[in-house]
């Protein structure tokens, strides 16, 4: 979970997730103490500050109550740093480089810098976070300013589209069901014809034939002396 969370935050290491964890029991704590003292005027003035004060952050939405924030989770605190602002404001590519934004001076809160990852930012400060005047990165053409959301996101869908369903030389099956159809029918075979003999067989065959021709003609001349 902690190791999860360090990712998606891009904290530095898990000490910053405990010191987030120990404000968040703090204030659990504050809200158990003032749900048991309901009744003391005080009790009741604390209640207001602290629903003030943390709906002033963000953690909070407006009406809420201590059960609230008795269910408040260590993400609700991460979600206000400046560092997780400033990604998801798209000043930064990633929870990393909005880290390292910070720290090098690149951003400026209300028009003053701040160089501390995990100052947490209230909602009037959510708005005035830009880069510093003094940084490069006012300049829309320098390399490391990463692209605006919506045209990143594009540009992604576009190359997922492309990669999905490339170009084919397929056609449509109407013209495919007629090109098949204006196809010329096959050519007919001529019918079956008798085989005949080759030069070479018919020279085999001619002893043969002479042979039997020359015994007829002798059958013949037998027949007719015989008569006589």
């Amino acid at each position: 979970m902690e190791k999860a969370l360090v990712h998606q935050y891009g904290l530095r290491n898990k000490r910053e997730i405990w010191k987030a964890n120990t404000r968040v029991r703090e204030m659990r704590h504050q809200a158990r103490s003032l749900t048991a003292n309901a009744a003391s005027v005080q009790a009741q003035k604390e209640r207001e500050l602290l629903l003030a004060r943390l709906s002033r952050l963000g953690m909070l939405e407006q009406g809420a109550d201590l059960d609230d924030v008795l269910r408040m989770s260590v993400e609700k605190l991460l979600d206000r740093r400046l560092q997780t602002q400033v990604y998801l404001q798209g000043l930064a590519g990633t929870p990393s480089q909005a880290r390292q934004l910070i720290t090098h001076g690149h951003i400026a809160v209300d028009g003053t810098v701040s160089r501390v990852p995990g100052m947490l930012v209230t909602r009037l400060q959510e708005t005035q976070i830009a880069y510093g005047s003094g940084s490069p990165l006012t300049s829309d053409l320098h390399p490391v300013r990463p692209k605006p959301r919506g045209e990143a996101d594009l540009a992604d869908q576009t190359v997922e589209e492309k990669t999905a369903d490339p170009a084919t030389d397929e056609k449509p099956p109407e013209e495919k069901a007629e090109t098949d159809g204006e196809k010329e029918p096959a050519p007919e075979e001529p019918p079956a014809e008798a085989d005949e003999p080759t030069a070479e067989e018919a020279k085999d065959d001619a002893p043969a034939a002479a042979a039997d021709e020359a015994a007829g003609s002798k059958d013949n001349s037998e027949t007719s002396g015989g008569k006589a």
